[in-house]
């Protein structure tokens, strides 16, 4: 059975993603965050063996632990092809404005729009969904999505950051109205939801 562990990691509380078989204990991170010696720790408490460790987008709160984490479990970095040049500048990843600076070393792996991808023991579907950034994306599983800073409970990612655009938010949000509504919808920041929640009750949903 799949199953997902949260964990909240950084000081913008980024919600940090362990998707893992519950036999075999195969598992995908997403989205580590700033506070990498945290999941790492839950990982190796839990046994889960990590596949691939994959960044929503590549802004600083979501991905400063990234290059700690890949060394330490020798796994693949992966991001949308659109979003590798965030990575490496720390004025587009957003690292400048809260004066630390930092950047993440060249993935490994560049997904493109509506790849499937396969992993030992799931596999997913890469959603393009630009707007909170030019390479957002949105990771479709069997009954549940991660939404990174594109789709939060009751509202949605800013888009004035350096690479968002409104435009291309609103036509996002109408790519995601078209899933499943039984869809558990897992975050970038904050609570848990539903896509059927999200339609009945996020303004930005509505038609």
């Amino acid at each position: 059975m799949i199953k997902v562990k949260k964990i909240i990691s950084g000081s913008l509380d980024v919600n940090c993603y362990i998707v893992y078989d519950s036999e075999t204990l195969h598992a995908a991170i997403i989205d580590p965050g700033e506070d990498g010696n945290k999941v790492i720790f839950e990982i190796e408490k839990n046994a889960f063996k990590p596949e691939i460790l994959i960044n929503t987008h590549a802004h600083f709160d979501h991905t400063l632990s990234d290059d700690k984490i890949r060394l330490k479990f020798k796994i693949p970095l992966a991001i949308h092809r659109n979003e590798e040049a965030l990575l490496s500048d720390s004025e587009k990843n957003g690292s400048d404005s809260y004066d630390i600076t930092r950047t993440v070393k060249k993935p490994d792996m560049l997904f493109e729009s509506n790849q499937e991808v396969k992993l030992s023991f799931a596999s997913f579907k890469v959603i393009h969904t630009p707007g909170h950034t030019n390479g957002s994306i949105c990771l479709l599983f069997d009954g549940f999505l991660f939404t990174g800073d594109t789709l939060f409970a009751g509202t949605i990612g800013r888009t004035d950051f350096i690479s968002g655009n409104d435009v291309d938010m609103r036509r996002s949000l109408i790519r995601l109205k078209k899933l499943d509504p039984s869809l558990i919808i897992y975050p970038g920041h904050g609570s848990t939801t539903t896509m059927s929640n999200e339609l009945q009750h996020n303004p930005y949903l509505k038609d």
